[in-house]
């Protein structure tokens, strides 16, 4: 299955989060996210980004907040990737 698009998944969130309110209804909301990002956290964070500019239009959307809040619990789940890998640092001290 195709991942699905940004709009999508943030509208899905949006719905998800207003419709459950138990711990299993948002572990099961969570897994949806997943499969339709097709397990990439790229397609989540556009979703959660798009959700942002919702609300900075309209602070008091509390279903897209609601929503925001979904989304971010999705990517702890999932786990934050880092396109940048973190290398030491080589000292050259002059001897």
């Amino acid at each position: 299955m195709a991942p699905a698009n940004s709009s999508e998944i943030a509208e899905r969130a949006v719905a998800l989060a207003s419709a459950g309110s138990g711990e299993r209804d948002r572990d099961q909301a969570r897994a949806t996210l997943i499969e339709m990002a097709g397990d990439k956290a790229g397609p989540l964070e556009e979703a959660r980004k798009l959700l942002v500019s919702r609300i900075r239009m309209r602070s008091d959307d509390f279903p897209a907040t609601g929503g925001l809040s979904l989304l971010n619990a999705t990517l702890s789940k999932l786990g934050w990737t880092d396109a940048v890998e973190w290398q030491p640092r080589v000292w050259r001290i002059p001897h």
